[in-house]
C-alpha cells in the first residue's frame, strides 16, 4: 500500500489557492455592483451619506436568523427590513441580510437563490441617501441580474412620508435602491 505524502498535498492545495486568489484580485472589479454606482444607462445605485455628514459608525453589516416556516418572522439590518410571512418557505430556513458596502444601497439577501411560495416583503429606507441630482419619484428597488450585470426593476411603492421603498420579493438575490439620473 502506497503512503500518501500530506506535505505535497498541502503545497499543491496552497498553490491552487494562491492561483485562484490572484485571478480574483487581478481580474478587475469593473463589474462589481458596489465598486461603481453607475448601472444601466441613465440609472444609478443610490449612495448613502449620513444626515450629519460624519462617517458611518455601523459595526455589523450582516444579520441572520432562522425563520419558522409555520410562523414567519422579521429580519432587520440598519435600513433594510425583510418580513417573511408564514408559508413563504416549506421548512424553517436561515435568512440573512448583508450590506457589502455601507456607502451604497446594495444588499445581498440569503439564502441566495431561494424562491418563495408566497412573496416576502422588503422595506428599504432612503433616509441616508445622497439625493443630489435625484428625482425622488424615480427611486425604486431593483435586483442585480448576474447574467447581464444590470439591475432589473421590480414593482414597488414609495412612501414619501417615511422615506422608504416597499416591494414584494419572489426570490432572493442582490437588491439595490436605484434611481434615474437627472
Amino acid at each position: 500500500m502506497k503512503a500518501y505524502n500530506f506535505s505535497n498535498f498541502t503545497l499543491r492545495l496552497g498553490a491552487i489557492f494562491l492561483l485562484l486568489l490572484s485571478i480574483i484580485l487581478f481580474s478587475g472589479c469593473s463589474k462589481s455592483p458596489v465598486g461603481n454606482t453607475d448601472t444601466n444607462s441613465g440609472i444609478r445605485l443610490l449612495s448613502r451619506v449620513p444626515a450629519d455628514g460624519t462617517a458611518f459608525k455601523i459595526l455589523n453589516l450582516y444579520s441572520e436568523q432562522i425563520i419558522s416556516a409555520s410562523e414567519g418572522g422579521r429580519l432587520e439590518l440598519y435600513d433594510v427590513i425583510l418580513d417573511i410571512p408564514a408559508g413563504a418557505v416549506d421548512n424553517d430556513t436561515l435568512f440573512s441580510i448583508s450590506i457589502p458596502d455601507v456607502n451604497v444601497f446594495y444588499n445581498e439577501f440569503g439564502t441566495s437563490g431561494l424562491v418563495f411560495n408566497v412573496p416576502v416583503t422588503v422595506t428599504m429606507s432612503y433616509r441616508d441617501a445622497d439625493l443630489s441630482g435625484i428625482d425622488v419619484s424615480t427611486i425604486r428597488i431593483a435586483y442585480l441580474n448576474e447574467a447581464t450585470g444590470t439591475y432589473e426593476d421590480i414593482n414597488c411603492q414609495i412612501d414619501y412620508n417615511n422615506q422608504v421603498v416597499i416591494a414584494e420579493l419572489y426570490h432572493f438575490s442582490a437588491y439595490g435602491l436605484i434611481s434615474d439620473e437627472q
